[in-house]
């Protein structure tokens, strides 16, 4: 779970719009919106959802939280890391 978090972590570094927190030392992932994002935290989580990704926000305004847990598979992480990067390209 937690390599495939840092996996995770990687890939969203490339993603412009997204201010990750420092390399996850456990499976969860961290990061804000950064201003430039107009898309507001249940607008993400449905264009999300519609790519087959699901995610919630977190803890606060332009907050989200991503957890890699045991059904979560490389090919998850892969699936995720593409889905925001069409949806901030």
């Amino acid at each position: 779970d937690h390599a495939r978090a840092k996996n995770l972590f990687e890939g969203l570094k490339q993603v412009q719009g997204l201010k990750l927190d420092a390399s996850p030392s456990s499976n969860m992932v961290y990061f804000d919106l950064l201003d430039e994002v107009k898309l507001g935290e249940d607008q993400i989580v449905d264009e999300m959802k519609k790519r087959g990704v699901l995610v919630d926000w977190w803890a606060g305004h332009r907050r989200f939280r991503l957890v890699t847990h045991y059904w979560v598979d490389d090919a998850g992480v892969e699936k995720t890391v593409k889905a925001f990067g069409e949806l901030f390209k």
